[in-house]
């Protein structure tokens, strides 16, 4: 099976044209689903409910479906003068009732989604962090961000945020590679919006996150890839530690193209090749296969 991530786009209005030619270029490979990681605004342009519409259209127009999982962008950072000086936390709640109404992702083609707020009565707010599964492969989405994932020890309504979002989405990871090593998954995707090594060790934000990526990851066991976006330079990497602290072997992150550079990433995922995940940037005018 086939997925396409993409994130950190678009940005300025000026990009309007090259991303819809982007999302016209995925529509041509037909991936069995597209994920964005986030960021679906720049960080100086205003958080208002049409700008977040807008983008909402922009991806409902996706041939087939598309999950989408929050970045800092459009909700954290709605707090900066320049993005409109609004409360982040009211920005939050607008996206989660704007781009999660339902069990179900956008895009042209929809599928059925497994939410955290529909399985756990402890996290009903948690509209945003889904799973799913295709072909054998577990995919899952956990909301994390950049800005030390909303973790600002300077607005204790921030610190309040975090301390509640955090630990859901740790649990949430937690159970999706629970869940992959119970059905003996082929493949465990993870798509979060963050680069958690970014700021390790600083402020704090990210370690339950990590800590639950590189215990899920070794107890599982099987393929990983934890698909990110945040730092907008496309990369393919091994960082992730298990808890004794050795490199994990089967685990790879990467991060999508983003801001300036209009490219998405598209992943053919076959088990039974030597190389399970088989990873390609295509921008806008490349060729669709």
């Amino acid at each position: 099976m086939t997925f396409v991530a993409l994130g950190d786009m678009p940005y300025r209005d000026r990009d309007a044209a090259p991303f819809e030619a982007l999302l016209d270029a995925i529509g041509e490979r037909a991936p069995d689903v597209t994920i964005h990681v986030g960021e679906i605004k720049g960080g100086g342009t205003p958080c208002s409910d049409a700008r977040l519409l807008r983008q909402h259209d922009h991806m409902n127009g996706v041939a087939g479906p598309l999950v989408y999982t929050p970045g800092d962008n459009e909700w954290t950072d709605c707090h900066r003068p320049s993005a409109g000086g609004y409360d982040a936390r009211e920005r939050l709640a607008a996206l989660r009732a704007m781009f999660f109404p339902g069990p179900r992702s956008i895009g042209r083609a929809p599928i059925a989604l497994e939410r955290q707020s529909d399985l756990d009565p402890a996290y009903p707010e948690m509209v945003e962090n889904a799973r799913w599964r295709i072909a054998g492969v577990r995919f899952a989405t956990a909301h994390v961000v950049g800005s030390n994932n909303g973790r600002d020890p300077g607005d204790p309504a921030a610190l309040a945020e975090h301390a509640r979002r955090d630990p859901a989405s740790a649990a949430w990871i937690a159970s999706a590679f629970d869940l992959a090593r119970r059905e003996g998954a082929q493949a465990q995707v993870l798509a979060i919006h963050a680069d958690p090594y970014l700021l390790y060790g600083i402020g704090g934000g990210f370690r339950r996150i990590l800590a639950a990526i590189s215990e899920g990851a070794e107890a599982y066991g099987g393929p990983v890839l934890v698909v990110h976006g945040d730092g907008h330079e496309f990369t393919v990497d091994t960082p992730f530690f298990g808890p004794g602290g050795t490199i994990l072997d089967n685990a790879f992150p990467i991060e999508v193209p983003g801001a300036a550079d209009i490219r998405a990433v598209r992943v053919r995922i076959d088990p039974r090749a030597p190389t399970v995940f088989a990873i390609e940037a295509f921008g806008p005018g490349d060729a669709g296969g």
